[in-house]
Parts: C-alpha cells; structure tokens; sequence
C-alpha cells in the first residue's frame, strides 16, 4: 500500500531545505523533458497544480514547469560519493567537471533515442508525487530497457535496480509529513487520478533524451554549467 511507503522529508538538507526551498545539489543526468506545446505536459502541470493548491510548501515542494521531465537514465550526483551511484569509468574522487568532461564525449557516441510511448499508470506517492508511467506495449518496453542498457555500458552507469527501474514524471518533493487532512486530500487525489488512468488509458511519445547538467532540481541544462 502505498501509504506505508510516504517517507517525506528524506530530500531534506540534500535537495531541499526544510521550508521547501531548493538546495545547491549538483549532478549531471539523462532526461527527456517535457515539451511544453504537449499534452503530456498540460497533464503534468494540471496535477502538480491541484496538488500544490492543496498542500503548503512546507509539506509538498512543487518542481516548475521548465524542470517536469521523464528521467531516461540518471548519472551522477557530486554529494552521492558511493560507488554503486557512480560511473564505473572514473575513480569516486574524480572532480564532478571531469565527470562532465567524459560524460559530453562519451554521449557522441550513444544510440539514438527510440520512438517509445509511455502510457500514465498511477500517482506515485513515496518521497515525493510522481506520476507513475508504463511502457505502453511490450516491444516500447524492450526497446527503452535495451537503450538504458547501451548507453550504461557507454557511460559506465548501471546502478541498483537497473533492470527494475520505474519510469515517472516528478511533480514535487515530499518536505514535512502531512497532516491528517492534507493525508486524506492525497488519498482521495490518488484515487481519482488513479480512476482516471484505468479508465482513459493516455499514452504519449516519449520525447528525445538529453544529457543536461544541474545545480539543483530546478533547471536542467543541455549545456555545461560552470563548475567551482
């Protein structure tokens, strides 16, 4: 049940502050950003809307449009020095610019982006509220899992729960428990969502992955940022 799962807060001190606030937290990753003319996107937006009129920032930190994104691969974090979290190619000490360094040349060489099409499954509520997506048929599933797994060996990215991973779009971070109202909000918001994507079946192209670099969960970049 995934009222059992709710952990908010673990972001806390790591990629937000305890006001909702984001925190300096560098990385570079693989995504596919939302195209803002799509309808993927208006969804997404109506939903981080309806949650955060509802719950105050201090409980659920809402991520802005420019950041709403399906996350096709993840790299790596400067603050997540583990090397079950880290590119196999380079040393746990490497400097977070070299890693960009080898990162930019490496995706010259990554396969082209799929046409895959994901289908809305449910609202995810662990963390923090995602939406939670499927691929929408068997061959859309095989051809995203085979490119996770060539670009991993490519980059030297294959992290715990590789095979398993869930897709998703993340509307915001998890900051406080909620309170007994707020919960009984979520779960009634989690129910009609949830109603409605058994009963409309959306399905969307996936748009094309970038390699995009970030200092906090507010922008992704497809250009390098500056590194101290």
């Amino acid at each position: 049940m995934w009222k059992d799962d709710i952990c908010f807060g673990q972001s806390v001190g790591k990629k937000f502050s305890n006001s909702g606030d984001a925190l300096e937290f560098k990385g570079n990753t693989i995504i596919c950003l939302l195209e803002h003319d799509s309808e993927v996107f208006r969804r997404a937006v109506q939903e981080r809307d309806i949650l955060s009129s509802v719950l105050p920032k201090t409980v659920f930190s809402p991520l802005p449009d420019i950041s709403l994104h399906m996350t096709a691969i993840e790299g790596v974090c400067d603050r997540v020095r583990d090397k079950s979290y880290w590119t196999s190619l380079l040393p746990l000490n490497t400097p977070l610019v070299s890693v960009d360094d080898l990162f930019e040349e490496k995706w010259k060489s990554v396969p082209a982006f799929p046409d895959v099409h994901m289908r809305f499954e449910c609202l995810w509520i662990e963390s923090g509220i995602c939406i939670g997506l499927y691929p929408a048929t068997y061959e859309d599933d095989v051809l995203i899992r085979d490119w996770r797994d060539a670009v991993g060996t490519v980059m030297g990215l294959h992290f715990p729960g590789h095979d398993r991973y869930r897709f998703h779009i993340s509307l915001g971070y998890g900051i406080s428990m909620p309170d007994k109202e707020q919960f009984g909000f979520l779960e009634k918001e989690k129910s009609r969502f949830d109603k409605k994507c058994s009963e409309e079946h959306f399905i969307f192209k996936v748009p094309s992955a970038s390699m995009t670099y970030f200092d906090s969960m507010l922008f992704f970049s497809k250009t390098r940022i500056p590194r101290n």
